[in-house]
């Protein structure tokens, strides 16, 4: 190997690398397994090995150079040569991902590796490949590695440290020893993800994994879910080996400057038990996440409130269930360009009779931690399946209703699976429920969920993204999965009517949404002027107190209409109604000749417009379009307020180019028709049409106004 100039962090020369300085000493003395190469002219290049493979291997740096250059089979047993061989040439060859387990021979006799490897570019462009290794010989067994054991860092799981932990407890006090839960959290993990890959971010959680092996060595330990950890250790000279954590995860194999924060619970007292203990390990790491400067925290006498509330959640939920006390509440989801409800969203409420009601802040994210969310998820269907049942049988309204589904659902069961056989035991219609997944869901294992937003989908349901914009990775995700609908997070309408910054960055975020042929829904509207926004945004339902706060769903039907003034949806007219939503409002350069009539000189007025019984009503414009009604005469109240009810017919040449647009379904074309004194030409194409009420939609882009008399009509256009 040679070295060339220095470039960054990195030696360049023709092809090949090697770590320079302190990043290199750094990642050589990391006690994680890993090597770095490259392969160059059908070779391997060996760029850096860290002493963490040197110790798994018991074998200097030199011999593992010797055994991956040129004797790499000499090692493995002859029964996985043959398999590992086709992995690794195509690994080396094609890149990708590597994941495979082999039996390696290690100190007289075969041991059982682990090894997942992965490709990146480095700073200069070079392409680099990461190899990682662990010892899994104890847990090869596929069976005990599902029931007990977290796939991707060979830990034990909850449920294997709950068992673990009573014993070792148990023995640490029967010795004088103090026990010490240790919570551990890696900071940023979903911006790591995001920033360098999903592939490279889960080296860092089984990098992060062997470190807390390596330095808590025998001590119980587990992966409870996602980027935490928990350790069950003497409180003994925990701080130092915290801190050994923390300088130790720095020098990772990817490179990726990576700290993790703790929260300490001594557990000096007998009558805790182990998920209790855990549960304030959690609490004391939490408040010092958003705080950089600190490493560790020690549960107190301060954080007992929080804890408290959490054990009550934990203690009384299987009661709740059971008699009741958290109930189906519903939320109106309002179409824009109607004003009528389209869905409902279920919500949970517990009402708790000693406490009252409980928000969903305190008891979802309990849940979630715990394990029990998948409990709460599914009795909540039930709930919603029993009022679509009763509401069929009383021939009332029915509307979709969207039911959230949390992410920790799919790591426990076969939820398509379970919504199936709920759903189909109160005979309900696929197309009325929908299936909600908070975009947090999407940080891991992509293809899998891509399974089953498939399988839903395939099924008749219809799948949203919630608290899209709230991660890290939403433009990913969009680019990723299939949705039926983007729920955007209700933090875009904060500030709303401070700054126009917010609303321009808003409106393109639908736009980037229509143009992929989905659905958009905006959370917390509360004010008319944020309605009339969105409508004309293109957005195609919202959400929020304007419309109403969520209530019972036993009184939500006749409330909303009696006391709300809110109608339902013509559920007829839903497939029209989801056609008219992907036309949009592509503004378009003028031609010269259309001179300086409005404001905006460079945008094209723009409309979707509903013919029925004759008349004409807006369904969504753009402001130059608002702009030519004043021009031709409409009253400025009718065009900027709640055009809901407004309707006008124009021309009856504009009148016949429509009814031929909707016939044909093609683009139609009217020149020079006189509105009101003002010549207009304009293009129409087709959008949509439902036959049972004759109701057709179309675009209107005018293409041409008389500048003459536009010249002495000046407008001013309103937001």
């Amino acid at each position: 190997m040679y070295q060339g100039k220095q470039e960054g962090t990195f030696l360049h020369t023709d092809s090949i690398y090697e770590y320079y300085g302190r990043q290199k000493n750094d990642m050589e003395a990391s006690v994680i397994p890993f090597v770095v190469f490259q392969y160059i002219d059908n070779a391997l290049h060996i760029v850096l090995i860290s002493d963490g493979m040197c110790r798994l291997f018991d074998e200097e740096r030199t011999e593992i150079v010797r055994i991956m250059t040129n004797t790499i089979y000499t090692t493995i047993h002859p029964e996985d040569v043959e398999r590992l061989s086709g992995k690794w040439t195509r690994f080396v060859q094609e890149g990708g991902r590597y994941d495979v387990v082999f039996k390696r021979f290690i100190n007289n006799s075969f041991r059982s590796i682990h090894a997942e490897g992965s490709t990146y570019m480095a700073d200069t462009g070079e392409k680099l490949y990461m190899l990682w290794c662990s010892d899994v010989t104890d847990i090869v067994n596929a069976e005990k590695i599902s029931t007990y054991y977290d796939k991707l860092t060979h830990m034990p799981n909850m449920s294997a440290f709950g068992v673990m932990a009573e014993k070792e407890r148990s023995r640490m006090r029967g010795q004088g020893i103090v026990p010490a839960f240790v919570y551990f959290d890696i900071r940023d993990m979903k911006a790591i993800n995001e920033k360098y890959g999903f592939s490279r971010g889960n080296g860092v959680l089984s990098g992060t994994a062997f470190v807390l092996k390596d330095v808590f060595e025998s001590d119980a330990m587990a992966r409870l879910s996602d980027d935490h950890f928990i350790v069950l250790t003497n409180k003994r000279h925990l701080e130092q080996k915290i801190e050994q954590v923390n300088d130790q995860v720095l020098r990772n194999p990817m490179g990726i400057p990576v700290q993790v924060c703790a929260g300490i619970y001594i557990d000096d007292k007998t009558g805790i038990d182990v998920f209790a203990s855990i549960d304030r390990a959690r609490i004391a790491c939490k408040s010092i996440k958003g705080d950089y400067t600190r490493k560790y925290h020690v549960f107190d006498r301060d954080m007992f409130t929080e804890y408290r509330q959490r054990r009550h959640v934990l203690n009384h939920f299987d009661e709740a269930l059971e008699n009741g006390s958290i109930r189906l509440y519903y939320m109106p989801i309002v179409r824009t360009v109607t004003g009528k409800i389209c869905d409902v969203e279920a919500l949970a409420r517990w009402i708790d009779p000693e406490k009252g009601m409980l928000p969903p802040s305190q008891f979802i994210p309990v849940l979630e931690d715990n394990r029990l969310i998948n409990r709460l998820d599914f009795y909540m269907l039930r709930k919603i399946c029993e009022s679509l049942a009763r509401q069929k049988s009383m021939n009332m309204p029915l509307v979709p209703v969207s039911v959230n589904i949390s992410r920790s659902n799919f790591e426990v069961c076969d939820v398509f699976d379970e919504v199936l056989s709920i759903v189909n035991e109160y005979n309900i219609a696929h197309h009325l429920l929908t299936v909600e997944i908070t975009e947090s869901a999407f940080i891991k294992n992509q293809q899998f969920l891509t399974h089953q937003i498939e399988r839903f989908r395939e099924a008749g349901f219809n799948v949203w993204m919630d608290d899209f914009g709230s991660e890290y990775s939403s433009l990913n995700t969009l680019q990723e999965y299939s949705f039926d609908l983007i729920k955007l997070d209700m933090r875009f309408m904060k500030n709303f009517s401070l700054t126009g910054k917010n609303r321009l960055i808003l409106s393109d975020v639908i736009s980037m949404i229509s143009k992929l042929g989905v659905s958009t829904l905006a959370e917390g509207v509360q004010t008319r002027e944020q309605l009339r926004f969105l409508r004309d945004a293109g957005c195609d339902k919202v959400q929020g107190f304007l419309f109403g706060k969520p209530m019972p769903c036993e009184y939500f039907y006749d409330k909303m209409t009696l006391y709300n003034g809110l109608s339902y949806d013509d559920t007829a007219k839903t497939a029209y109604y989801d056609k008219v939503s992907t036309a949009g409002l592509e503004p378009q350069p003028l031609a010269d000749e259309f001179g300086s009539y409005f404001r905006d000189e460079d945008i094209t007025p723009v409309a979707v417009l509903e013919f029925q019984n004759e008349r004409f009503r807006i369904l969504k414009a753009n402001n130059a379009y608002k702009s030519f009604l004043l021009a031709i005469g409409e009253s400025r109240d009718d065009i900027y307020n709640d055009y809901y009810d407004w309707y006008r017919r124009p021309a009856e040449a504009f009148v016949e180019a429509v009814r031929r647009c909707l016939s044909s379904r093609k683009t139609e074309s009217v020149f020079n028709i006189n509105e009101n004194g003002i010549s207009v030409s304009a293009n129409i194409s087709f959008v949509a049409y439902e036959p049972k009420t004759e109701t057709g939609a179309v675009q209107i882009v005018i293409t041409n106004v008389d500048g003459r008399v536009a010249k002495a009509l000046p407008v001013t256009v309103q937001s």
